[in-house]
């Protein structure tokens, strides 16, 4: 992964460059740019540590507008009152061994619901790598938010 940060008054144009960077973020002066391995990065930018970059992510738009496409995903599956049903169904009925078949029914169903809310989590975090390391994903659509080959 390399990300650099430029002041804005030296920030490159790369309007008519072959390099295509992901803007990250533009905070506190400086514009973020994630760069694809192999792919060398103009001068006159910084090295961006992981330290600052965890400091300019909650900044970056970008990262924002995947987490709001994974949290309507999530809730077009799983509005809030069916994950907090599913969470209490799993705390009152997890770990018994002496449950009905409604009730063993009902723990299978939360379980079932949890999981599916925790592949859209997990599939958040891959794409929002990808565009870390440089890699863009076109994340509004259901092709990039079905489960990865290498996500087991």
């Amino acid at each position: 992964m390399t990300i650099k940060s430029y002041l804005h008054s030296k920030a490159p144009r790369f309007a008519e460059s072959k390099i295509a960077p992901i803007h990250l973020a533009d905070t506190n002066g400086r514009h973020y740019y994630a760069f694809a391995d192999k792919v060398k990065p103009p001068k006159g930018g910084k090295n961006v540590s992981d330290e600052e970059l965890q400091k300019i992510i909650p900044d970056s738009l970008l990262i924002r507008q995947i987490k709001e496409e994974a949290g309507r995903r999530i809730t077009k599956i799983a509005p809030v009152w069916k994950q907090q049903n599913a969470l209490a169904d799993l705390y009152l009925l997890g770990g018994h061994t002496d449950l009905s078949g409604e009730e063993d029914e009902r723990l299978t169903k939360a379980q079932d619901l949890l999981t599916q809310v925790q592949v859209l989590r997990q599939r958040s975090n891959e794409i929002e790598s990808s565009f870390l390391d440089g890699m863009a994903v076109d994340y509004l659509t259901d092709q990039a938010w079905e489960e990865s080959e290498d996500a087991e």
